[in-house]
């Protein structure tokens, strides 16, 4: 049994290591709050990255964590750091359609528009992936709805090639273009 339990310990590690992830953002990934104030308390580094350039919040946010999400900025958390590929909590949240999540951000005053390095924002990817609550927050929060990527690009456009028929009535209805 001893044996077992090091090979398990010594995998967790490894996973953990292998994308040089911390011990909160591991903590940030499961949505632990109380483990997460208190590694905090402890002096873990909130704004640590691992290799991709995610910091915990964006492992929360990703994830769907609200409280998680919360607790970080609670404590300083930046709300607007951008990873190696240019995303912020923000985009990932909306990426994933956690609408709660994105109106938490919002509310804590993350730049709504802000892009990654494909030129995309939070709405270019809840119009790609047809997450109707999140888009709706993100408008009626002030989103730019024609704003464009380097391709030309316009959500709307997105979403008319992804097949998101409700997300284009969405968008036009709010003065979207193509």
């Amino acid at each position: 049994m001893k044996n077992t339990l090091a090979w398990i310990f010594a995998g967790a590690i490894f996973l953990v290591g292998c994308d040089g992830n911390t011990p909160l953002m591991k903590l940030a990934q499961d949505g632990d709050v109380a483990q997460i104030k208190a590694a905090i308390t402890a002096g873990a580094a909130i704004e640590e990255r691992n290799k991709y350039g995610w910091t915990a919040l964006m492992h929360a946010a990703r994830d769907g964590h609200v409280d998680a999400v919360r607790a970080l900025l609670d404590v300083g958390a930046k709300i607007d750091v951008r990873d190696d590929n240019g995303r912020t909590a923000l985009i990932l949240a909306a990426s994933k359609g956690h609408s709660e999540l994105v109106n938490l951000l919002v509310e804590r005053g993350t730049s709504i528009d802000a892009v990654d390095e494909n030129g995309w924002t939070g709405l270019f990817w809840a119009a790609h992936r047809g997450h109707i609550a999140v888009a709706k927050k993100l408008i009626a929060s002030g989103a730019s709805i024609n704003i464009r990527d380097p391709g030309g690009r316009s959500p709307m456009q997105v979403a008319k090639i992804e097949g998101r028929d409700e997300m284009l009535l969405l968008l036009e209805a709010a003065g979207g273009k193509y």
